[in-house]
């Protein structure tokens, strides 16, 4: 009998075992399972507790508040961690842009770190404005380094993103980014030829740049595919091929390479997500492959204005110009992005609709291009 019981004794511990080991194992699913109901995951970035970031990398002008794009719908108290450096400080709660860099950052929970990123502060921002800054200085030659484009690019790319990479409102973000944002002006430049030849000669980067991001720097010439006198970066001398003495234009003479008005258009459209191929201003009835052939073509006058058909991001022109409308104010006011020489460069000029219909004959609206108006705000501020 002691030998069956002591068996018997043997036999219930091994159960108790047995026991023990499944729910630690079920323990440990279910726990698991748990976790992953709570954790989020947006953009590679994670949190465990509710709490995460919409983007970990942010593109700033210096002196500028940086603004954190966190998503907190719990209310969950947090704290944002960064190192001690020169780079950001720390002013009436928020954080500043204060010199030149980038900086890592942490979110933390409960002395836990639930999300991490990184601020960038790039040469070449500056804080948006309410209007466009005619006295900003001209780019310059390759005045900025391969590393600094890549950063500027990555920030075109940033605002783009943020308001619809392929709508309405990404167009948008292209022209105020290039006029607002970007810390310098862009020279007018008469086109030595596009990549659509039609008519034209077959050139690349030369008054015109049918690619993504800013040409302002060397490590773009490996995007230009025809040269005739090029490459040349925005703002590098370039031999052109027009002359124009009342604005300092002679065939054969060198100007700073910049935009002519439909290259900065095409540009506009290009960055924002849609490839309308290297066109150009012309409206010629034999041809549909020009900026007036975009979305619906209509006369310029009171009663379009008045009926509400006429968005930012719509094109204007007139013969041999074309034009971007960048912001429509409460006033009625029209923020027109364009090139021309007599402006020198690229500007944001702003229109009353008197002035407006008596210089542009024509509106493109673009409805049926765009097809989504993403988040799009008739203005910046």
């Amino acid at each position: 009998m002691t030998k069956v019981k002591r068996r018997l004794r043997g036999v219930d511990y091994l159960v108790i075992f047995l026991i023990f080991i499944f729910s630690v194992i079920f323990s440990l699913t279910v726990r698991e399972r748990y976790k992953k109901r709570e954790i989020y995951l947006i953009s590679n970035v994670v949190s465990n507790k509710g709490i995460y970031l919409n983007k970990s990398e942010y593109y700033v002008a210096i002196n500028s508040e940086v603004e954190l794009d966190i998503d907190n719908k719990y209310n969950i108290n947090y704290s944002i961690s960064f190192p001690n450096n020169d780079i950001l400080r720390v002013e009436n709660n928020k954080i500043i842009a204060n010199n030149y860099g980038d900086v890592k950052f942490e979110i933390i929970v409960d002395n836990e770190k639930m999300a991490e990123g990184i601020i960038y502060v790039i040469k070449g921002l500056r804080k948006r404005d309410n209007e466009f800054d005619k006295t900003k200085t001209y780019v310059s030659c390759n005045e900025f380094s391969e590393e600094e484009n890549e950063l500027l690019d990555k920030a075109l790319i940033d605002r783009v993103d943020s308001a619809g990479n392929m709508t309405r409102a990404g167009v948008v973000e292209v022209i105020r980014f290039i006029t607002l944002d970007f810390d310098r002006r862009i020279a007018y430049f008469y086109e030595n030829g596009r990549l659509n030849s039609y008519g034209q000669r077959k050139v690349d980067g030369e008054g015109r740049y049918y690619h993504k991001g800013l040409y302002i720097s060397e490590k773009k010439y490996d995007d230009i595919a025809y040269k005739l006198t090029g490459p040349a970066s925005w703002g590098c001398p370039l031999t052109q091929f027009t002359t124009a003495a009342r604005y300092g234009f002679s065939s054969g003479g060198k100007m700073p390479n910049g935009f002519d008005c439909s290259g900065f258009v095409s540009w506009v459209l290009y960055n924002g997500g849609f490839d309308v191929n290297d066109s150009g201003a012309g409206d010629i009835p034999s041809r549909h492959d020009d900026l007036y052939d975009l979305g619906e073509k209509r006369f310029l006058n009171q009663e379009l204005l008045d009926s509400g058909l006429v968005k930012v991001g719509d094109l204007v022109a007139y013969s041999g110009h074309m034009a971007i409308i960048g912001g429509i104010d409460n006033e009625g006011y029209y923020y027109v992005a364009e090139s021309l020489p007599n402006f020198k460069g690229v500007v944001l000029n702003k229109y009353d609709q008197y002035k407006l219909k008596n210089t542009f004959t024509h509106i493109m609206l673009m409805d049926s291009v765009y097809k989504e108006d993403g988040k799009l705000t008739n203005m910046w501020y």
